[in-house]
């Protein structure tokens, strides 16, 4: 069961580009940082586009300005990178 719900077990399958966002002091026993940390060499080892960020002094949820901040640049950078269109959506008319 637990390698059926493992991330690790699709790290093959993964094609989307991600972003891995985790609090270095996270202490939350299902989320240590580590298995960020594996995730992310998992997925680069399949050739996938991944970044891994980690927070630093964050737990496992983010408090301090200055890492909501960060997170909120990266993820605009990811979204401006991967996700928006390269030319603007015209309407027919």
């Amino acid at each position: 069961m637990y390698f059926k719900t493992s991330p690790f077990s699709y790290a093959d399958k993964i094609k989307t580009p991600i972003l891995l966002i985790h609090g270095e002091a996270d202490d939350n026993q299902g989320t240590f940082p580590i298995q960020s940390e594996r995730f992310y060499v998992a997925l680069k080892g399949h050739g996938a586009t991944v970044r891994l960020v980690f927070l630093p002094l964050e737990a496992h949820g983010y408090e301090a300005h200055e890492s909501l901040s960060h997170m909120l640049w990266e993820m605009n950078r990811w979204l401006d990178t991967y996700v928006k269109p390269a030319e603007p959506v015209r309407s027919g008319g």
